[in-house]
């Protein structure tokens, strides 16, 4: 676990230029990892890919991570 890390963000950039930036919420695991809880509301979070990113106390991103939202 890096202690560095205060939030996570989704970002998804779809192909009619839609830019969303959902803050997601998160906690910390029993091995120390994080897991992130994001919103089921589809309103917010439509089906798609997004990157998964981190921000330090700084609010520099980290290099992203892809995942998929069902």
């Amino acid at each position: 676990m890096n202690s560095s890390v205060t939030a996570f963000s989704l970002i998804r950039l779809s192909l009619n230029n839609e830019l969303r930036r959902v803050p997601v919420s998160r906690t910390v695991g029993t091995a120390g990892e994080y897991l992130i809880n994001v919103p089921s509301n589809p309103g917010i979070v439509v089906p798609g890919y997004y990157l998964l990113f981190a921000l330090n106390k700084q609010g520099v991103l980290s290099v992203a991570k892809t995942l998929r939202v069902h």
